[in-house]
């Protein structure tokens, strides 16, 4: 897990492309309102990060879409409007409003989508194969691998 104290040199080398991204198999409908991106905006995706690392430890609540708790649609729907980009409201809406990308080219910021026997479940991609997401029911939005 990558320390606090070692997201800004995380951050500090990764500056490419913004784009909402289903990189595994899939997980959202219709298209996002978003502002204009730079190709290699790294400004947004250090905003992303930092808003979404500002949700740790918050609650899992099904359904949930802001800071009392979050589904994982909602977690990164919330993280995306903090960072003035506007996403669909379902996992699979946002699966759909993306385009996909091997995961060897995903960045920090982008979303990663997986499949389970259960449904769909959306990820904010941090780096070095990690993760922030908000789980499941009874556990908090954490940072996972």
């Amino acid at each position: 897990m990558i320390r606090s104290r070692d997201w800004s040199q995380a951050l500090f080398k990764i500056g490419v492309a913004i784009a909402l991204t289903s990189v595994l198999a899939a997980c959202a409908t219709s298209p996002p309102t978003q502002k204009p991106l730079g190709v290699n905006d790294r400004t947004v995706r250090e905003e992303l990060l930092e808003d979404a690392l500002g949700e740790i430890g918050r609650p899992y609540v099904y359904g949930g879409a802001d800071t009392h708790g979050f589904d994982c649609s909602g977690l990164t729907r919330y993280v995306y409007e903090e960072s003035g980009i506007d996403l669909p409201r379902t996992a699979a809406q946002q699966r759909r409003a993306g385009r996909t990308i091997p995961f060897h080219s995903a960045a920090p910021g982008d979303l990663v989508f997986y499949r389970f026997d259960k449904g769909l479940h959306v990820t904010i991609f941090v780096g070095y194969g990690e993760v922030i997401h908000a789980p499941a029911t009874g556990e908090t939005v954490i940072v996972s691998n």
